[in-house]
């Protein structure tokens, strides 16, 4: 396949999915009494992603997206399944263990390839308890503790 139809193609498949993450948007009220309502960013981000993906397309027809490889192979093709392995793992940690679990290994796994042992291990735990803190106390959304255990 030429650089030139994957790209159309990346970007076709990015739109379908910005369209339907606009569509399902539109079922939550995009205002408040206190202003921006819960479908407010999900609306304006798919929007934003729908028009990038055209923008990529209109890009890959003029032939400023070309690419040397067609599919990430070696050492990048790993990078991103290690990534992607880790996101998984991170959403099945979620679901049995709740969020502080799940957020302290998937940054563990992701910065312990960069940084020694207690580093990672403090940025894990810091940065989790953080967002933890963050979204429970300043932004008023509960993340789940524990799933099976508590």
């Amino acid at each position: 396949m030429s650089n030139y139809k994957s790209g159309i193609w990346a970007g076709a498949v990015i739109f379908l999915l910005a369209l339907f993450l606009f569509v399902l948007s539109l079922q939550y009220s995009y205002s408040s009494a206190l202003g921006p309502g819960p479908g407010f960013f999900p609306t304006w981000l798919s929007a934003i992603l729908m028009a990038l993906a055209i923008w990529y397309m209109y890009d890959s027809v003029k032939g400023k997206n070309a690419s040397s490889e067609s599919w990430p192979t070696g050492r990048s093709l790993k990078h991103i399944l290690f990534i992607v392995i880790s996101l998984v793992l991170f959403v099945i940690i979620f679901s049995l263990f709740g969020f502080l679990l799940a957020g302290v290994i998937f940054l563990a796994m992701l910065f312990y390839k960069e940084y020694k042992w207690y580093t990672t291990l403090l940025m894990s735990v810091g940065i989790t308890v953080f967002i933890y803190w963050l979204f429970n106390t300043i932004l008023k959304v509960y993340l789940p503790l524990g799933g099976i255990l508590f």
